[in-house]
């Protein structure tokens, strides 16, 4: 019988950290080991974990962020399968149980994803994390690099994935800040025949710190993706299609230049506006866009030029030297 491992990343969660790991430990069919990945943590994380010490594996580290986090996660990790749950969400009860139960079912798979709900909403399928139409599209069938693209989010806190796959994928992107998740389902899915079903396995709590909350971050880290994708998995590119990737990320650069803008990023502004220009030459939204950038740059550049020079006050009148012995011809008259 496969064995699952449990890997929880927590980073100063203290606060919702019990109400997380009384849901884990509360699994119907428990996981053969829970593994918590503390990510140095300031607050009381320590002395929380130490109430179970005599049920988790405790991972010590600096802090590196999530996706560092779960990669030392993964490589302490000793079970068939394992499940990512993050420190502020809630597990169902039955999370395990049913995922277990379906690939046992359904030897065709490797991995299960699921649905998760947002916290505190009330059960409505417009509160889950997939959204309707694209649960209904994909409930009950394989995932591919295409539906990533059409816009399946990612939760790998509703998943269930073979050890094995993951060691094949490597490990996660350390330098992806808001969307290392949607790069590794993109390298994972090459490694395994993964199901969707549209079914709440974890209750996700949405708050001020949530990594996907950062909308200009979000866009750049897509954009660096989606470029990953052009320079090295043409059969990606193949599937998705490549004049839909190329209209994606111009579209991509297009709304970071306009975020940049608004931040006062000029020099970013103008990189992403270049971007989406090239990528996208006759495109008047894009042409607009560059242009008024670069006319913006030019005034810019003339009001500072009046400012240092008025800064710098009236200059001296030049000393004309004489050449000639004559007093009233100046040199070259």
């Amino acid at each position: 019988m496969a064995t699952v491992s449990v890997i929880i990343p927590t980073y100063n969660c203290s606060r919702f950290l019990v109400e997380s790991l009384e849901s884990v430990f509360a699994q119907t069919e428990p996981p053969m080991e829970v593994i918590v990945v503390d990510d140095g943590s300031t607050d009381d994380t320590q002395d929380i974990l130490a109430r179970y010490r005599d049920r988790l594996i405790v991972v010590q580290g600096e802090h590196g962020g999530l996706s560092d986090a779960r990669n030392r996660g993964l490589a302490r990790a000793r079970g068939d399968l394992v499940a990512f749950h993050d420190a502020d969400d809630v597990a169902c009860s039955d999370r395990l149980s049913f995922q277990l139960t379906f690939l046992r079912q359904n030897p065709g798979y490797d991995a299960v994803f699921c649905n998760g709900e947002r916290m505190g909403t009330g059960e409505s399928a417009k509160n889950r994390l997939v959204p309707p139409t694209i649960a209904r599209r994909l409930d009950r069938k394989l995932i591919t690099a295409a539906d990533l693209f059409d816009g399946y989010p990612v939760y790998f806190q509703g998943a269930l994935v073979p050890r094995r796959s993951f060691a094949r994928a490597g490990g996660l992107d350390v330098t992806l800040r808001v969307q290392p998740d949607i790069e590794y389902a993109y390298r994972l899915l090459g490694h395994m025949r993964a199901i969707f079903v549209d079914r709440v396995v974890f209750l996700y709590r949405w708050h001020t710190t949530n990594n996907s909350a950062d909308r200009l971050g979000g866009r750049e880290d897509i954009a660096r993706i989606l470029e990953g994708l052009e320079r090295n998995d043409p059969q990606t590119v193949r599937l998705i299609g490549r004049r839909r990737l190329t209209l994606r990320l111009a579209r991509h650069y297009y709304r970071i230049a306009r975020l940049h803008l608004t931040l006062g990023n000029i020099a970013k502004a103008d990189a992403a506006a270049t971007r989406a220009v090239d990528l996208q030459p006759l495109n008047p939204r894009y042409q607009l866009l560059r242009l008024w950038h670069l006319r913006r740059a030019s005034v810019a550049a003339r009001v500072e030029a009046r400012s240092t020079s008025c800064a710098m006050g009236p200059s001296a009148e030049p000393v004309r030297t004489q050449t000639s012995a004559h007093p009233h011809v100046r040199d070259g008259r």
